[in-house]
């Protein structure tokens, strides 16, 4: 890091600093980086105050995101407890954008869910290389990986994965 850019650093994380103290109520001291570089700091300062600003805003937005995501799929709320919440609050672009990250974030997971769970699918498949496993007919978990994934239609290393920290079978 060149001497410019630890200046600049210095610079901003003065800034920040003041403003965290000074919205806590409590005036905060001229620094060094305040004293030294007078106009520079108050670039630093804007700078950092936009920052704040829009993390404070974003954080907000997400917030109100969650928070219809929640109303949208909860079984007890209805459209006209949305509606109440959208007309003390107004959604803006920034919030819609959460949700739909939000909605699609869910739809996704759900979609995933759906095929590991279908007949066939991969949490099937698990169930069978350990209850093959279980059987107590391999000496290691490796060698039943390798010898029983084909059969299953699965890879040697899903087959592996399947089997960690399953028990050892019972050898009677």
């Amino acid at each position: 890091m060149s001497n410019r850019e630890q200046i600049e650093w210095l610079l901003l994380t003065e800034a920040a600093h003041d403003l965290e103290t000074e919205s806590q109520g409590t005036p905060a001291p001229i620094g060094e980086m305040q004293r030294c570089f007078p106009e520079e700091y108050k670039v630093a300062r804007k700078l950092s105050s936009g920052i704040a600003h829009s993390f404070a805003v974003t954080v907000l937005s997400t917030r109100q995101a969650e928070k219809i995501s929640e109303m949208i799929h909860s079984e007890g709320e209805g459209l006209s407890s949305i509606q109440d919440v959208l007309n003390m609050q107004p959604v803006n672009a920034l919030t819609l954008t959460h949700l739909v990250k939000l909605e699609r974030a869910r739809n996704a997971k759900k979609g995933a869910e759906t095929r590991h769970n279908k007949p066939g699918g991969s949490r099937e498949k698990q169930a069978k290389i350990r209850a093959i496993w279980a059987e107590g007919n391999f000496t290691n978990r490796d060698r039943c990986a390798e010898e029983e994934s084909g059969a299953l239609g699965m890879s040697i290393s899903a087959a592996r994965k399947a089997l960690r920290n399953t028990p050892e079978p019972s050898r009677c």
